[in-house]
């Protein structure tokens, strides 16, 4: 036997035994990780929004940081209603219960964000927002839920400014946002 042959024979062997510690998951470890991994993937793109907000002065209004840090704590609530009703072991509810604390102080980083905001938005400050929009719509192509990050998008910067470059520009994200959204729910729906 040579030595590449002997070489092929342990990579197949590897790659038949390295995939069994996954057939061995039960089904509340995969409920876990995809609740973990849809939350922290919600987390991540709020953090982008948070950025954004910050860096064109939105935060500097008090009540726009508040309505921002509560819509975004709603899927972190609904995730440990989720959490408490389907789950049936404490590994499993603590697990999620981890995640959602990590969650919710993600989600409230805009009111912290508020006290040390000091930039006034700008003239192009909804000219930003309405292309990060844009952004994210684009990036929706690829995974839908993105989409509802550029509606949001969308909807401050039309609520932000009167010029009417960016109010077409954030209607169109509008009109293409929740279309594509709608689509998406449609194709759930259809399939499930």
């Amino acid at each position: 036997m040579t030595r590449s042959t002997s070489i092929y024979k342990v990579a197949l062997l590897c790659s038949l035994v390295a995939p069994l510690p996954a057939f061995a998951m039960q089904s509340d470890t995969t409920n876990v990780l995809l609740l973990a991994i849809t939350l922290g993937g919600f987390s991540l793109f709020n953090l982008l929004l948070n950025g954004l907000f910050y860096f064109t002065g939105k935060y500097n209004s008090r009540n726009f940081a508040k309505m921002h840090a509560l819509i975004a704590t709603i899927p972190a609530i609904i995730a440990l209603f989720i959490a408490l009703i389907y789950f049936d072991t404490a590994g499993a509810i603590s697990m999620n219960i981890g995640v959602i604390i990590v969650s919710i102080g993600l989600s409230l980083l805009p009111l912290q964000l508020n006290l040390s905001a000091t930039k006034a938005p700008g003239k192009r400050s909804a000219l930003i927002i309405a292309l990060a929009a844009i952004a994210l719509l684009i990036g929706a192509y690829y995974v839908a839920p993105i989409a509802i990050f550029g509606i949001a998008c969308a909807h401050v910067a039309l609520i932000s400014q009167a010029d009417i470059k960016v109010k077409f520009l954030s209607l169109s994200a509008l009109a293409i946002g929740y279309g594509y959204l709608g689509y998406w729910a449609y194709q759930i729906l259809q399939y499930s």
